[in-house]
């Protein structure tokens, strides 16, 4: 297993950057997420670290080797990576075991260590029973599991994974996040997966990058970057928010146009606000004992009810769980609590940094 050191690379196209002064360790074992919008440098900087695109500037490192820098350039099959890429990239003339064979085949390894080896991966990722099938037998998510094992067929140091999913139903796409998570947390495999899904970044992930315009906005746990996040793009992309002017003084923040106050003994941030509200961290009741609200619509989606309502001057999403439709319905006159909110200096450019740029 490896780790992979990245030192101020860039990268630019007809004078374009695309990565921007990119610094990270990956330590040994990490399953890192690079996630983002399209365009956002993603993909691109995945490329680097296999050796398919050159990078302008800057260094990276595969343990103490530099594969990367200056005049030096290590060509992909000499990295010791394993990638699996978003087309499943399978031979459709060959059999489930000649495809996932086919790396040790073409090194002219001996048939009984090929034999041996794919056997153990085809165990590994549950393809065993299927060894002797063509992939136009299989499904997508089987023929993804061909593509997964190949790569980690050669004992590579470092997997990278290029939106491997993507092509896949939501049911298949959802339980093959966990089979992917569990094959590379049984071999202790570094990993690099790129992805522009959210709900993979967080269910699969140690780290998360996410990044936009080639810059990473924030590094850390799942955890972290969604309910600590650096900025409003952050809050904006990882989860549903919504955003809220407001003042912060005197241990609390005034919501304008809800005209409603809420605790803020913290101050972190003191005079203008911008106040992120998170839907599911507003609970609702019949009560008064909260913010005066009104219910405009809802719409029920099976595990939760997604509400509208109006607070004052301010349209704000509350999402409940699924049988709370039974509690309200449209018209009713409600009360809002919020258990959790984020606040960021309102320094005028929100609505710039909430931009995707590409």
């Amino acid at each position: 297993m490896s780790t992979i050191t990245i030192k101020n690379l860039t990268k630019t196209f007809d004078r374009q950057p695309v990565v921007r002064e990119f610094n990270d360790v990956f330590k040994d074992g990490e399953f890192v997420t690079l996630l983002g919008p399209s365009g956002c440098g993603k993909t691109t900087m995945l490329r680097m670290i296999a050796g398919f695109e050159v990078p302008t500037s800057g260094e990276i490192w595969i343990d103490d080797r530099l594969v990367s820098g200056g005049k030096t350039f290590i060509p992909p099959e000499r990295r010791d990576i394993g990638m699996v890429f978003q087309s499943y990239a399978v031979w459709p003339h060959m059999n489930v075991f000649d495809n996932v064979a086919y790396p040790l085949a073409i090194r002219h390894t001996p048939k009984d260590e090929i034999r041996s080896r794919v056997e153990r991966m085809l165990e590994i990722v549950h393809l065993t029973r299927y060894a002797g099938r063509f992939p136009s037998q299989l499904s997508g998510g089987q023929q993804q599991r061909i593509a997964l094992a190949r790569a980690l067929l050669a004992e590579p140091k470092v997997l990278l994974l290029d939106e491997p999913l993507s092509n896949l139903d939501a049911k298949l796409r959802e339980s093959m996040r966990f089979e992917i998570k569990e094959i590379t947390g049984q071999l202790g495999i570094t990993v690099v997966y790129v992805t522009h899904d959210q709900t993979e970044a967080m269910a699969m992930s140690d780290r998360i990058l996410l990044i936009n315009n080639g810059v990473v906005q924030q590094s850390g746990t799942p955890e972290d970057i969604y309910n600590r996040p650096a900025n409003p793009f952050v809050a904006d992309f990882l989860g549903k928010v919504d955003f809220f002017s407001g003042t912060a003084e005197d241990g609390r923040i005034h919501l304008t146009d809800w005209d409603a106050f809420l605790p803020y003994p913290e101050m972190k941030v003191s005079g203008p606000a911008v106040v992120a509200i998170r839907p599911e961290n507003i609970s609702m009741s019949k009560g008064t004992d909260g913010i005066p609200a009104v219910i405009d619509r809802m719409y029920y989606l099976g595990d939760e009810t997604d509400y509208r309502v109006t607070a004052g001057k301010a349209a704000v999403r509350v999402i409940g769980d699924g049988f709370s439709r039974h509690a309200f319905s449209k018209g009713d006159a409600v009360s809002l609590n919020i258990r959790e909110f984020i606040v960021f200096p309102d320094d005028g450019q929100t609505q710039d940094q909430l931009m995707i740029r590409t």
